[in-house]
């Protein structure tokens, strides 16, 4: 897992007042807290934090935060954004040992076409796209990769399929993370079909309904 270098400024006010501002100033207001520091508002620069984002490729990866003089490592608990704009506007930083395991979700990847897909027309349903592993911060993989190449109609992966070098996968075993399905058009085939055969029974229906009312007609033309 390679180290993202992050800067922080520790913030003197706090509140929603205090956290406008720096976000008018082009600042994201943060947190850093943990079990050996106590919680420390600080600010960073919303292009800064853009550039590191894009450096790691997600938010599993491990950041080295400068605030002042000091320096920790650090992990993306929580990123909070506008429900509108989607802009970030709060971020919590969790400080880390590197001696001592974390929980963490990582990014699954998908690699291939599956065979099911490319020669039977199946689709290929994803169920899961994160993974909650527990590691030390420097062995956090950036992804999980899992080949589905092989996968034919009606193949899936579970969590007990796969493995997490010098990780120990902490979601649930039973769970699946990705499944081949049959492909829709053959249900709407056989949808039309029912649909085809009710209609055939409904006009054999009214076939047969004139015959019983000429009938009826008859015996009361002779009474």
């Amino acid at each position: 897992m390679k180290e993202v270098p992050i800067a922080a400024t520790r913030r003197s006010a706090v509140g929603k007042g205090s956290a406008r501002r720096e976000r008018q100033a082009g600042n994201i207001p943060a947190v850093v807290y943990g079990p050996e520091i106590q919680p420390t508002p600080v600010s960073v620069r919303e292009k800064d934090l853009r550039a590191a984002l894009k450096t790691s490729g997600g938010i599993s990866a491990l950041f080295k935060l400068q605030v002042d003089d000091s320096e920790n490592m650090v992990i993306l608990r929580d990123i909070q954004r506008d429900p509108v704009t989607s802009r970030i506007v709060h971020i919590d930083f969790h400080a880390v040992s590197m001696t001592k395991p974390i929980s963490i979700s990582i990014p699954v990847r998908f690699v291939g076409t599956p065979r099911g897909v490319k020669t039977d027309g199946g689709i290929m349903q994803v169920t899961m796209r994160d993974l909650d592993v527990s590691c030390l911060p420097a062995d956090i993989p950036e992804q999980l990769e899992i080949n589905v190449e092989d996968l034919g109609i009606g193949d899936s992966i579970h969590v007990r399929d796969i493995s997490v070098p010098k990780a120990e996968i902490l979601s649930p075993e039973r769970r699946t993370i990705v499944v081949i399905a049959a492909p829709t058009v053959i249900k709407a085939e056989t949808a039309a079909a029912v649909e085809e055969e009710a209609e055939e029974a409904e006009a054999a229906e009214g076939e047969e309904a004139p015959a019983e009312t000429e009938e009826s007609s008859d015996q009361s033309e002779t009474k």
